[in-house]
């Protein structure tokens, strides 16, 4: 062989070789795929908390989705916000809002108690459950807010008796699912004695058919009878 030809060739096999892929040599790192980014759950009331309008009655607060409502705050302590379709309202850590048939809604603790409750105007506005913490407005409004349905419930003396001198909040006396569970479980809160059948259906004659009147008279030794009678007797039989 000439010595050119054997150089080209020695020059050749030094090329191949640094070509070749070193088998001891470990691979390239695989490029990381795309990890999606999630997308935040506009019901989560967490997120409701966090970025809505506190609306606060005493020491319950609910929260609207929309951020920078107005919110007004009544003598009574209940609270008011005009609020557009589709806003999502949670209750408070810890409690539940459930929708009521009527279109009012209760927040509840563990127990299942009432703990404030809710009204629209117009009323009977569809308030849609969306999960134990939140229910959904699908319709504009104006909220009514209060843990407060019950003023006052002072025993005193009457003809014929003992007597409870009921006196409803304005939120209550606006009527209502919600008002009728606050009210009952705020009397009893107050009044303990006061936990009996009969008691129970004055107060919701008198929620119903007087709610202007200043107190509402509530008797235990009154009879018990049907809701008939009870209109018949304007609430007092």
């Amino acid at each position: 062989m000439r010595p050119q030809t054997a150089l080209v060739a020695a020059m050749a096999a030094l090329v191949l070789v640094g070509c070749s892929p070193d088998p001891a040599a470990p691979p390239p790192p695989a490029s990381p795929s795309a990890t999606p980014t999630p997308t935040a759950d506009p019901t989560d009331p967490t997120l409701i908390r966090t970025t809505g309008t506190p609306v606060t009655s005493g020491a319950v607060t609910l929260t609207a989705s929309v951020p920078g409502l107005a919110v007004t705050a009544d003598p009574d302590g209940s609270a008011r916000a005009t609020v557009p379709s589709g806003v999502l309202i949670a209750a408070p850590e810890g409690l539940t809002i459930a929708a009521l048939t009527d279109g009012t809604a209760v927040v509840r603790d563990g127990a299942g108690a009432f703990v404030a409750g809710l009204t629209t105007d117009p009323w009977g506005s569809a308030l849609a459950q969306v999960g134990p913490e939140v229910v959904r407005l699908d319709a504009a409004a104006d909220l009514w807010f209060t843990a407060v349905a019950v003023e006052s419930a002072v025993w005193g003396e009457a003809e014929g008796g003992r007597s409870l001198a009921v006196t409803p909040s304005a939120w209550a006396r606006a009527r209502g699912l919600a008002a009728q569970e606050g009210l009952w479980a705020q009397v009893v809160a107050l009044a303990p004695d006061a936990d009996t059948p009969g008691m129970q259906a004055q107060l919701e004659c008198h929620e119903l058919g007087a709610p202007d009147k200043a107190t509402w008279n509530l008797e235990p030794w009154r009879p018990e009878v049907d809701a008939i009678e009870m209109i018949r007797e304007r609430c007092n039989p």
